[in-house]
């Protein structure tokens, strides 16, 4: 069985280029790890697309909309 932090890396390779896609964390969800993932919007073509997926390699996903990220000047 694969780790947390195995099925994190590898979501993160799998899903990075999708349109919408912010980042993915590691929590909580009915006292279990799951993979917290952050999306720019619900509407966003990964949103949808994890909406039917509720699992990641045995890890259940939470979707989290967070809208976009950008760097702010230093």
């Amino acid at each position: 069985m694969k780790t947390i932090f195995e099925a994190k890396k590898h979501f993160g390779a799998r899903y990075r280029s999708e349109e919408g896609f912010v980042g993915v964390g590691i929590g909580r969800a009915a006292n279990s790890e799951a993979l917290r993932v952050y999306v720019a919007g619900a509407d966003s073509p990964v949103a949808q697309k994890l909406k039917s997926e509720a699992t990641f390699e045995g890890f259940p996903i939470v979707v989290e909309v967070m809208g976009k990220v950008r760097a702010l000047p230093a």
